[in-house]
């Protein structure tokens, strides 16, 4: 799944999804050497380093099914379509 982050300067940077559960994600983003681990603290979602971040979209690949997936990330948004924004 692709994933499109944002950071609290306004930054936004494209992922790959990896792993996730309700509670953490692992993603790819390309400019970064190593993946990167997102905590999942009441509704927010902070990186490693305790920055607050926002999940902007969750881009599913063909063939994916993530209606289930995308809830647990984020209760309550509802998946259509071949693709989620999330705001």
């Amino acid at each position: 799944m692709l994933t499109t982050i944002r950071f609290p300067n306004g930054l936004r940077f494209d992922s790959l999804l990896l792993a996730a559960d309700s509670e953490r994600m692992r993603v790819a983003i390309a400019s970064q050497r190593d993946t990167v681990e997102l905590r999942k603290v009441d509704a927010c979602w902070y990186t490693e380093t305790g920055v607050a971040i926002e999940i902007e979209a969750l881009i599913p690949l063909q063939g994916t099914e993530f209606s289930c997936f995308c809830n647990a990330l984020h209760p309550g948004i509802q998946a259509t379509g071949r693709a989620l924004m999330v705001a």
